[in-house]
């Protein structure tokens, strides 16, 4: 095993992050968003870089979210690597309520249904969009363009499900859920606005993500996430 920073000292729940940019954020800020909600106490761990082996060890993929918990007998650690399995571990782990993830068989059920959609579709789809259109916009028109397109079916498929009668939210219809907050940060006016799409085009899509953007939890969230690594501590473990 390779020797790990010494200040990585797993006690509670830890959160791995980079540093905040306008295109680091947007599945960083998805797990962060749930502790918000739950209100679970954690450490952030803003990594300096994520090809370093010993980050490997946690994250094969090399990329965050990643989070390093203790098991619940707290005699060993637990690892959950990838947005979407770090919002299924969190709700599994603290949400005891299943007020995120589904509190029977049928809402566990439509929650993963949006969930996994969004994890094979629009999400994929948005970070491609913006690694070639931030690195490649010259070269690549073509590519850039078809995501775009893609991104508008998506879009269209969340705008078709929100307007199902009484649907407030894609999975469930009284309450927001993991599925929620894993779509929010690729389905808001802000981002839609970099993909040079006119949100307005989905009007209960942008009321969806009004909803959710005025939840306290998630303002918390996304001011914390854009500051990771721009105080006075740049890289390393942060308390929360």
């Amino acid at each position: 095993m390779t020797e790990r920073p010494s200040d990585l000292v797993v006690n509670r729940l830890v959160l791995f992050v980079v540093k905040g940019t306008a295109t680091s954020t947007h599945n960083t800020v998805k797990p962060l968003i749930l502790l918000e909600e739950l209100g679970v106490p954690h450490d952030i761990y803003v990594v300096e870089k994520v090809s370093a082996p010993w980050f490997s060890e946690i994250n094969p993929h090399k990329m965050v979210p990643a989070i390093m918990d203790r098991s619940p007998d707290g005699q060993d650690t637990v690892r959950a690597w990838e947005s979407t399995s770090t919002l299924t571990y969190i709700a599994d782990a603290y949400d005891k309520e299943g007020t995120f993830g589904g509190r029977n068989v049928q809402e566990r059920a439509e929650i993963n249904n949006w969930l996994t959609l969004h994890t094979a579709a629009l999400g994929p789809t948005a970070k491609y969009w913006l690694y070639f259109y931030k690195l490649h916009p010259e070269k690549l028109p073509k590519t850039i363009e078809k995501l775009r397109s893609n991104i508008t079916v998506q879009y269209d498929i969340l705008e078709r499900r929100l307007n199902e009668p009484g649907q407030q939210y894609l999975a469930l219809k009284d309450r927001p859920t993991i599925a929620d907050i894993a779509t929010l940060p690729f389905a808001m006016k802000s981002t839609a606005e970099l993909f040079g799409l006119e949100f307005e085009r989905w009007p209960k899509l942008q009321e969806w993500s009004v909803r959710m953007s005025e939840r306290e939890a998630v303002k918390r969230a996304w001011q914390r996430v854009a500051g990771f690594g721009h105080g006075e501590k740049e890289y390393g473990m942060l308390q929360a």
